[in-house]
């Protein structure tokens, strides 16, 4: 009799502790869906700010190589007269913040390792974009490549490489 009463007493308890186990999973689950979620949007929202960055930016190179075609062999004209006929040339502001914040979280596991090595494959071509913009703008700089009008060439060779 007393085995009857414990059971009973007990039985609702335990079903109690698997129910709000299951709901604490079920909740769980549901939350980490919606991160993974609002992260990929983040990162679908940044990569196209990226895209218009980029077209943007090979808009204004083709002004910049319009424009140095037509003076290259010129020589009156160095590149810094070709660089404000052309309103100057523009390096595109990439970012990849979003991606990284969740990698750096400890739920980035819920990813799959494709996906983040997809990411990571678009993160060195932005890091490639952004070296190869310092590397012109240390090239421009230089008091000694404006005044020579046959460097326009080498100014032409670097830009049609990035294209």
């Amino acid at each position: 009799m007393k085995l009857k009463k414990i059971l009973a007493d007990i039985v609702p308890v335990l079903v109690g502790i698997l129910l709000a186990l299951f709901i604490n999973q079920f909740q769980q689950s549901q939350s980490e869906k919606a991160y993974i979620k609002n992260s990929v949007e983040s990162i679908i929202l940044e990569n196209e700010e990226n895209i218009k960055e980029l077209e943007y930016a090979l808009e204004r190179q083709k002004v910049f190589m319009d424009t140095l075609e037509l003076y290259l062999e010129d020589e009156k004209y160095t590149l810094a007269d070709v660089l404000r006929k052309s309103r100057g040339v523009y390096s595109p502001d990439l970012k990849s913040t979003t991606w990284k914040f969740l990698v750096q979280d400890s739920k980035h596991t819920l990813v799959s390792y494709e996906f983040i090595n997809q990411l990571a494959e678009i993160e060195k071509y932005e890091v490639l974009v952004r070296r190869y913009n310092e590397k012109i703008g240390d090239i421009i700089f230089q008091p000694a490549f404006f005044e020579n009008p046959r460097l326009k060439d080498v100014f032409s060779i670097l830009f049609s490489d990035f294209g």
